[in-house]
């Protein structure tokens, strides 16, 4: 009796853990580092709400970046990259964050230099859109 509780104690732990929800880590194309681009461009999508693309601005002039927002039209010839992103939001009991993807994208050739994401797990948890939009940011940065 004993071994068949820890045994459902585990799979339920384990389906716990695994159900979270976190930041995926990054990955880098190309050499371009990182560090080297000085300013971006963050990509509205038409009807698209401008709270992650502000998180996003807001956490690339963390990395000493300037940024700027608008539409793809409106994308200035002389940005090092622009950021495109999409986020998926859920309702339970109030709205939250599902998914994050952002890409940034070499102002030059349109290639995909960096990508970094959030996912909710089997379990989700109602996550400060402002700190995972962050952490996203971060996590692309700070991987090699």
């Amino acid at each position: 009796m004993k071994r068949m509780f820890s045994l459902a104690a585990t799979i339920l732990v384990a389906a716990f853990i695994s159900g979270c929800s976190s930041v995926e880590p990054a990955k880098h194309m190309g050499n371009t580092p990182l560090a080297s681009l000085k300013s971006a461009y963050v990509v509205l999508a038409p009807g698209a709400n401008t709270t992650i693309a502000e998180f996003i601005q807001v956490g690339l002039a963390h990395h000493d970046l300037k940024v700027s927002i608008g539409a793809l039209r409106n994308k200035p010839k002389d940005v090092a990259f622009y950021v495109n992103y999409q986020d998926d939001w859920k309702w339970d009991v109030t709205m939250y964050l599902n998914s994050l993807d952002v890409q940034f994208v070499d102002n030059s050739n349109d290639q995909v230099i960096a990508s970094g994401s959030f996912k909710q797990g089997l379990f989700h948890n109602f996550p400060d859109p402002r700190t995972t939009t962050f952490e996203v940011i971060d996590s692309i940065f700070n991987t090699k």
